[in-house]
């Protein structure tokens, strides 16, 4: 395997024959087994190049391996547009400069937008010109981005995951390289579909896209973050944080998690090698604005040496 692998190589029957095991056969195992085939295609991703570094000062200087990752609803733009249903609320190009600001203040060096669109995503790019987005061709997709000036990208690939009833939506899975020391650390972003009382009964589609967040930690060979609105609460806390999965939460371990102070629906799990730590909420007026899930979070990591 190259070292540029991120994800460890197996038998293209291996995924499925194990979830189908915990799946009752119908639509949702074969949706899962077409899923995990053409999961295959990231297993050995071609390596890329992260364009021209943009050189912006650091407010203090960049310690190798601990370094922020910061993880928000951006509110995608249709929502606030001309006849969207909020479209009193301030518009989603000033909502991504209050964003990027928001990365400024904090530091921030890498993390996890869910819920973009176009408009968004060139709003982002020409205000944070310091950072690097990288989505997927979905009108509304959830997207990582890192500070150039600490981060190179190594590799991007895509997975199929599910959003309301079943629509395929595409999360990339990208490998970063810590500029300073080479250590690398890889981001899925996610975005699970909400029951509401006019689309309910998607629990399914959660459990589903659960079970391909776990396959991807599976395979891969570097440490993972997988961020982003899971729209649950405590029960995908410990879902995720269960034996077996290899992921932590900054907010209690899973002999924990169900007694836990109510979680919040945004929200990241990690690779337990990351160590994360100095888990922060930002709920001030600048987040209310910019996101109707009123919040912006961070947590530092300590990216190993080796895993």
């Amino acid at each position: 395997m190259s070292p540029n692998a991120p994800f460890a190589s197996g038998s293209a029957s291996d995924g499925p024959d194990r979830i189908d095991k915990r799946w009752r056969a119908g639509a949702v195992a074969v949706a899962l087994c077409g899923v995990l085939a053409a999961g295959i295609s990231f297993l050995v991703p071609m390596t890329a190049t992260a364009g021209p570094t943009v050189k912006v000062a650091q407010a203090e200087p960049v310690q190798p391996g601990f370094q922020r990752f910061g993880w928000l609803n951006a509110w995608a733009d249709h929502h606030t547009a001309p006849g969207g249903s909020a479209a009193g609320r301030l518009d989603g190009v000033p909502r991504m400069r209050i964003v990027v600001g928001h990365l400024r203040r904090t530091l921030t060096d890498f993390g996890v937008l869910a819920e973009v669109e176009t408009r968004q995503r060139e709003a982002f790019e020409s205000f944070g010109r310091e950072f690097a987005l990288v989505s997927t061709p979905d009108p509304t997709d959830d997207a990582v981005f890192y500070r150039r000036s600490v981060f190179r990208l190594v590799s991007k690939d895509t997975v199929t995951m599910y959003y309301r009833d079943g629509a395929r939506v595409s999360a990339p899975v990208v490998v970063l390289e810590e500029r300073s020391s080479g250590q690398r650390v890889g981001v899925l972003p996610v975005h699970f579909p909400a029951s509401l009382p006019s689309i309910p009964e998607q629990k399914r589609w959660r459990d589903l896209n659960a079970l391909i967040v776990k396959d991807v930690v599976a395979r891969a060979e570097v440490p993972m973050v997988v961020a982003g609105d899971f729209n649950q609460r405590n029960d995908i806390l410990c879902d995720l944080t269960s034996p077996g999965t290899g992921l932590v939460s900054p907010l209690a371990t899973y002999d924990r998690c169900a007694a836990a102070p109510r979680a919040p629906i945004d929200q990241a799990f990690l690779s337990s090698s990351l160590r994360p730590d100095r888990y922060r909420v930002y709920s001030g007026p600048s987040a209310r604005r910019a996101t109707d899930h009123g919040a912006f979070y961070q947590v530092r990591v300590r990216i190993p040496d080796s895993v």
